[in-house]
């Protein structure tokens, strides 16, 4: 059945199937953002709000609160981001595929002057030697904003 597939067809599906995987990429993309955004504005309002409450805590009641920020924290960063990468990582390494085979790493095949439309560094999208850094900045900031409320709890509270 495939072999009855002509070349504008071909085109046409891996046309679609890059096209699902761009809005796949984007929609994890934003949840990423949108997690590390709320994430980081709890944890600084939260320790905003102890810094000015002048609240005092017993030794009991601050382990309880660590606890608790602790536990939020590695779910969200190890279960909830750990899964969104793994799909990120999924859909990188697809739509890498998909633009290899329309061509976009092949040097002079769109344009005579260029060495190719894609950089070739980009086949490696998903892959552990990639250079995408977004989902290690958000979580650098997530670490950012946990290790601030901590501080805040143990010396402020």
């Amino acid at each position: 059945m495939l072999e009855n597939i002509n070349s504008e067809n071909k085109v046409s599906i891996l046309l679609s199937g890059l096209e699902e995987r761009y809005k796949s990429i984007h929609i994890i993309r934003d949840r990423v953002q949108n997690i590390g955004i709320w994430f980081l504005g709890i944890m600084f309002g939260v320790g905003g709000w102890i810094i000015q409450s002048n609240i005092n805590l017993c030794c009991l009641q601050k382990g309880l609160y660590l606890f608790g920020v602790i536990t939020f924290f590695i779910m969200v960063r190890f279960v909830y981001l750990e899964d969104l990468q793994k799909g990120f990582k999924g859909q990188q390494k697809i739509a890498a595929k998909i633009e290899q085979s329309l061509g976009f790493f092949d040097p002079k095949y769109f344009n005579e002057n260029e060495s190719s439309l894609y950089p070739k560094e980009w086949l490696n999208s998903g892959k552990e030697n990639c250079d995408g850094k977004f989902i290690g900045t958000t979580v650098t900031l997530l670490y950012t904003g946990v290790i601030f409320l901590i501080i805040t709890i143990l010396f402020f509270a």
